[in-house]
């Protein structure tokens, strides 16, 4: 009866072999080809690196080239008896030792004794000491000695992926080579050859998303490439990794930071709710999501440094244009507070409600209990106190800081204004048929709280909107057959259009639009996010200071709204508004920042009195001195 043969993992299968089969560690195959040609080859070498990344592997190569009948070589040759032996790991001088369950000091005891043993088979005696952080003191101690004096014709390999563990007395007596994390081309192009030499395929898209999941090791790699085999047979396609490693990562971290950026808290609990269903661990969404803020952090703060983030080649441009929905001051704080989740997670029975607090605190900044709030409260006073609408012509701010507060733009030919905020006479501004005034803000009342899609639309309520931005009914297209049918399918499509799909689909009306040449309407719209969408309305929140932008944009509907009724068979109307900027925490109830109505800004002496009524303590005279 035939024997069958027992399945082997392809990280097995296609492990290195030769020095020209290593991947992305270069610096270090060179080095010990370089040692072996002059004969100068160390006798402890310190191999360090993430997993995967070929530490063991290497030393076996190592084994070889100073065991291999033709050798000692730089090339070893793979078919003699030596290079097989080692391969299959039968052979007696060759000796892998796995420091996790033999790191005690007998075990070290027993190596220092076989080590001035003659060799059994080869040239050399060669010990890889795998996790070899591992080891206890006593028995990096005992081992002192022999890597200081080692015996003629032994030579040591340890491989760990914490050096920072080891002893610095047997660092200081190996030579220290430090492993690479393999880049997501070089893991996606090791998917590719490999699948066609196991007689399939596999999409390039598909590839680099097991390449990013993979983390840079090519062991992952090559077990993720096992399971979308089994799964998809010969063919491996997005479809099967979606199967398999559930949404792409990069896609549900971007929509992420769009709720983040836009404070749609409730839009942040739909996306962790959809993770934990999926079965994704919270610890590592969290991990994620901070790496994810830290590539826009650096985008933001030291552009053009693509060799510092850790993406796909063409993934800098999408990291560039969410950048810019940010000041580096938001990203920094929702850093502090996705790392202060990180930490509680250590302890806490529930991660998920760790993750949820912390992105209800970046979405809402009013939410989060820090001294900071104080600070922040005395500059909304200050800059209550020192209101200059006539810096900024054409635009009326309305809304609060608190609840990430919205500046309506207006067409400049809709905004008329006499005299001066700070004079007696109070500006007079024109007011469209089609603009609406909350009464309660109108009268200087306090904005209400609810749900951020509801606090959204009541700001662009409050908003003087030019004509514009007038829901339209769009326009019957010319009787055409082929054309009746494309306006029933728009129809339908739209019934299933929402904010979510806006959202994810916002990169695929950019490239319509430049598709079209709108290269102006194009660049406006990549810092835009659309904050909320009923169906008739379509809310674009841009960062702060983009001002000129929305004007653009505002001035352009109609190109805006055909592109999204080729894209998504929707023609809502356009209501854009510019977000103020969060770098500080804010902790008590809104209060209005600026109002659209003829208040004269308010005296010292009301803004004193203000002071008072927000602590709860008396002013003292001092402190009303001027220059205090």
């Amino acid at each position: 009866m035939a024997e069958e043969r027992q399945h082997q993992a392809l990280y097995r299968r296609y492990r290195p072999q030769t020095p020209a089969e290593v991947l992305g560690q270069d610096h270090v195959v060179r080095a010990l080809t370089g040692a072996i040609r002059e004969n100068r080859l160390h006798h402890a070498f310190l191999f360090c690196g993430p997993r995967g990344t070929g530490k063991t592997s290497t030393a076996r190569i190592l084994a070889k080239m100073v065991n291999c009948e033709q050798g000692p070589t730089a090339e070893p040759c793979g078919v003699c008896a030596q290079c097989v032996a080692i391969r299959e790991g039968q052979h007696l001088d060759v000796v892998e030792i796995d420091a996790a369950s033999h790191g005690g000091v007998e075990d070290a005891r027993e190596l220092r004794e076989r080590a001035p043993t003659a060799p059994a088979m080869g040239r050399e005696k060669v010990y890889i000491i795998d996790e070899a952080q591992r080891l206890s003191r006593e028995a990096f101690d005992a081992l002192l000695k022999v890597f200081e004096e080692p015996p003629v014709g032994v030579r040591f390999v340890l491989a760990t992926t914490e050096p920072h563990k080891m002893p610095a007395t047997i660092v200081g007596r190996c030579q220290r080579f430090d492993f690479r994390r393999l880049t997501m081309e070089t893991l996606a192009a090791q998917l590719q050859a490999i699948t066609t030499s196991e007689g399939g395929t596999i999409t390039d898209s598909a590839a680099l998303a097991i390449a990013r999941q993979a983390e840079g090791s090519s062991r992952d790699a090559l077990s993720l490439l096992d399971q979308a085999s089994v799964m998809g047979g010969e063919t491996i396609d997005d479809a099967v990794i979606q199967s398999l490693l559930g949404a792409p990562r990069g896609e549900v971290q971007h929509e992420l930071a769009d709720a983040v950026a836009v404070g749609d808290a409730r839009s942040t609990f739909q996306i962790v709710d959809r993770l934990v269903q999926d079965g994704q661990d919270i610890r590592n969404v969290t991990a994620e999501s901070l790496a994810h803020f830290r590539n826009l952090l650096l985008v933001k703060t030291a552009p053009g440094q693509e060799d510092l983030l850790d993406i796909q080649a063409d993934g800098y441009e999408q990291l560039r244009v969410q950048a810019e929905k940010f000041t580096p001051g938001e990203i920094a704080r929702i850093i502090a507070l996705l790392l202060a989740a990180q930490n509680d997670m250590r302890w806490t029975t529930s991660p998920r409600l760790s993750l949820e607090l912390a992105l209800v605190r970046a979405t809402i900044p009013e939410t989060d209990p820090n001294p900071a709030g104080v600070v922040a409260r005395l500059e909304r006073l200050e800059r209550l106190a020192n209101l200059d609408v006539s810096s900024s012509p054409g635009v009326v701010p309305v809304g609060d800081a608190s609840d990430a507060a919205t500046i309506a733009v207006l067409a400049p030919s809709e905004l008329r204004s006499s005299g001066s905020p700070l004079t007696d006479t109070p500006p007079t501004v024109s007011v469209p048929e089609t603009a609406t005034i909350e009464p309660s803000l109108a009268e200087g009342g306090v904005a209400r709280r609810g749900d951020p899609e509801e606090r959204s639309r009541e700001a662009a309520s409050t908003a003087i909107v030019a004509p514009k931005a007038t829901p339209t009914v769009a326009a019957e297209p010319p009787a055409a057959a082929d054309e009746g049918v494309q306006t029933q399918v728009h129809a339908a499509d739209a019934g299933s259009v929402d904010m979510a799909m806006l959202r994810r689909g916002w990169p695929s009306l950019l490239e319509h639009l430049q598709s079209t040449r709108q290269m102006i309407l194009k660049a406006s719209l990549e810092s835009a996010t659309v904050a909320t969408f009923d169906g008739d309305m379509l809310e674009l929140a841009f960062p702060p200071a983009k001002t000129f932008t929305v004007e653009k944009v505002m001035g352009k509907t109609e190109e805006l709204q055909q592109a999204l009724a080729d894209l998504f068979g929707i023609r809502p109307a356009i209501t854009c508004v510019v977000r103020e900027a969060r770098d500080t925490v804010e902790t008590d109830e809104p209060t209005l920042l600026e109002i659209v109505d003829d208040e004269d800004p308010p005296s010292d002496e009301e803004a004193l009195r203000r002071v008072k009524e927000m602590f709860g303590a008396p002013v003292t005279a001092e402190a009303s001195e001027p220059g205090d």
